[in-house]
């Protein structure tokens, strides 16, 4: 009479095909392990912030991202925020000049009308900057922080006309 040997309880352990990998039966490097008080990885709830886990959307400051772009569109608004700006130096201007023309405070329209425009073109060139540097040459990235440059440097060169009229340079 002829018996079958009885099933094995165990299940068998799953076949890698990885050539990395641990072999079967051994434990996770510790540097994945938990903490006592911190379920392991992989576990509900071990994704908090600070876990440097795959999976973890933490922001990554390593590339330029969209720097080009985002300052391209802060330059574009440097000159754009002039529309902005003159209704209220045009009131500067008439609450400091007198009606002879002279004034003391002659600083108080530029400052005001250019107060808005040179706030976009100095966060422009924070970005910008950047940009040119991590971004590849010819890329879309450095092209538009190139762009964002120009115009950044315009708006600077309206700006400081006044400034030296008024220090007595022209």
């Amino acid at each position: 009479m002829e018996t079958t040997p009885p099933p094995d309880s165990r299940p068998a352990p799953p076949q890698t095909n990885s050539r990395n990998a641990p072999p079967a039966g051994t434990s996770p490097p510790s540097a994945l392990q938990g903490h006592r008080d911190q379920p392991p990885p992989g576990a509900p709830g071990s994704n908090l912030p600070g876990n440097n886990l795959p999976g973890n959307n933490l922001p990554d400051n390593d590339g330029p991202g969209n720097k080009g772009t985002n300052s391209l569109v802060l330059a574009i608004l440097a000159p754009a925020s002039m529309i902005l700006t003159a209704p209220a130096s045009m009131f500067a201007m008439l609450m400091t000049y007198s009606d002879d023309g002279s004034s003391s405070r002659q600083w108080v329209t530029p400052l005001v009308l250019f107060s808005l425009p040179l706030l976009f073109a100095s966060l422009s060139l924070r970005q910008a900057i950047p940009a040119l540097k991590l971004s590849p040459r010819r890329s879309g990235n450095w092209t538009a922080a190139a762009v964002a440059l120009c115009i950044c440097g315009l708006v600077f060169a309206l700006a400081l006309g006044p400034a030296l009229d008024n220090v007595g340079v022209f």
